[in-house]
């Protein structure tokens, strides 16, 4: 429906006459009278009835005036945001990551992205990696941040961050021979804490274990491990270098090829979208903490 034409019409329910309407809107009176034939043409009935030297709304005149105000009205307030949108320099990024990211490095990432990017409004979501990228796949997302071993698939770009290194960490005063485990059975004899299992998942939990603890946080794991209540499965940027003073971790073989990955959706081609991606990459690699040499 041609709002224009709509225009025309609340002006002259507004003013009461075709003279009145044409000098506030700047037309002729020729011109605003074909509008309005156009647009009852449209919609296919009269809206107004002359009564003498002036015009009346028919019953569709007024089942139309509250819809066409309304229209008019989502439409002006389109028109505001989309210009509010053109002058920010970016306005919005709809990100998504796993769980632990979200808790403990994305806080990190924050200040500096957004002093390149003042504008900018984060939508963030918490999933599992699989559907992460599902989603940022059919750009419900406009990137995520992943783990995954070697480059992930289905993806039309990834970045990878840095290495996504899981240990098993328990206090060196309660659990000092950790460091010698260099098994997951010589880990199980000790009390685990875990996240409780997917469906199909394992656990390491043993049957008969006399102490163990389920949780459903990452931030639970660790608060329970720093407190010596057991040994936890938690990769490297999730402790400080004082925490780190406090633990020992077992030499548990892990999968060397498993990484942070950025992952765009296969719309972000623009210059100022694929800026935002390198800033935030730059800010994630910042934040993760260096390689630390494995023991002989």
């Amino acid at each position: 429906m041609n709002l224009d034409r709509l225009e025309v019409f609340l002006r002259i329910v507004e003013t009461g006459s075709m003279g009145a309407a044409s000098r506030v809107l700047h037309l002729t009176q020729p011109a605003l009278s074909h509008s309005l034939r156009l647009l009852e043409d449209e919609l296919g009935t009269p809206l107004f009835d002359r009564r003498g030297r002036g015009l009346v709304l028919t019953a569709a005149g007024r089942a139309l005036e509250p819809r066409a105000r309304a229209l008019l009205e989502a439409a002006q307030q389109l028109a505001r945001d989309v210009g509010r949108t053109a002058a920010q320099r970016y306005h919005d990024l709809r990100i998504g990551t796993v769980d632990s990211v979200a808790t403990f490095l994305l806080p990190r990432v924050l200040a500096p992205v957004r002093r390149a990017f003042p504008e900018l409004a984060i939508k963030l979501t918490t999933a599992r990696t699989l559907e992460l990228l599902r989603r940022v796949a059919t750009s419900e997302l406009d990137c995520a941040i992943v783990a995954w071993s070697g480059p992930p698939d289905g993806v039309a770009r990834a970045e990878r961050l840095g290495p996504y290194t899981l240990r098993f960490w328990g206090r060196k005063d309660r659990f000092p021979d950790l460091g010698r485990a260099t098994t997951e059975d010589a880990v199980r004899e000790l009390p685990i804490v875990e996240i409780e299992a997917l469906p199909g998942q394992g656990s390491m939990i043993r049957k008969d274990a006399p102490a163990f603890a389920v949780t459903g946080s990452l931030a639970s794991v660790k608060a329970l491990v720093l407190a010596g209540f057991g040994v936890g499965a938690m990769l490297d940027f999730m402790l400080s270098p004082a925490e780190r003073r406090t633990l020992v971790h077992a030499r548990v073989p892990h999968d060397p090829d498993c990484a942070l990955h950025l992952v765009s959706a296969p719309t972000r081609t623009g210059d100022t979208e694929r800026r935002l991606d390198g800033a935030l990459a730059a800010a994630l690699r910042a934040a993760l903490p260096a390689p630390r040499r494995a023991r002989s």
